[in-house]
């Protein structure tokens, strides 16, 4: 069989994981896994310690990532019927790590608390509940705060969870 060669990278092609994205010559976008699924979880929490103590806890691995924030400390796991995830970007505040519940469920609070009971630490570990990012100003309509979309009206969407995970943190666009 013959050895296929492929070229070298461009000499003028920034790193593909590299911000800002599509303002270098490389025609590629690296996203990571988390960037790529974060969007879709719900934020419940923030815990006033870091990652690594919960994870030796519960005997899970903490897996190092990245995503078009930082690089970051995450675990992902399933305990007492709720999917977690907790998170740590390096470039947020020392101590404090974000949970996130990665299906959406109507029972957040008890999902926290749940996650509490099972680690064996209490209510003073919880910096916040909720989503720490979210501006309790803005109004959001779902589809079953409306009847049809016709009847949506004055409604500001809200930012993506990116841009206000960036506000959040001080590191604006």
């Amino acid at each position: 069989m013959t050895e296929i060669e492929v070229p070298g990278p461009e000499p003028d092609w920034q790193p593909a994981t590299q911000p800002p994205y599509y303002t270098g010559r490389n025609p590629a976008h690296q996203y990571s896994v988390w960037e790529h699924s974060a969007p879709l979880f719900q934020m419940i929490g923030v815990l006033a310690l870091p990652v690594r103590p919960v994870a030796q806890r519960l005997r899970l691995h903490v897996e190092r990532s990245w995503d078009g924030l930082d690089d970051l400390d995450v675990v992902l796991f399933r305990l007492k019927g709720f999917s977690f995830a907790i998170s740590k970007h390096d470039g947020n505040p020392v101590g404090v790590s974000y949970v996130w519940l990665t299906q959406p469920h109507e029972q957040a609070d008890k999902a926290l608390d749940t996650l509490l009971e099972v680690v064996g630490i209490g209510e003073d570990a919880v910096a916040f509940r909720g989503d720490a990012h979210e501006d309790p100003a803005e109004r959001t309509a779902t589809a079953q705060d409306a009847g049809s979309p016709d009847e949506v009206t004055d409604v500001t969407l809200p930012t993506s969870l990116w841009a206000r995970f960036r506000r959040a943190i001080g590191r604006t666009q």
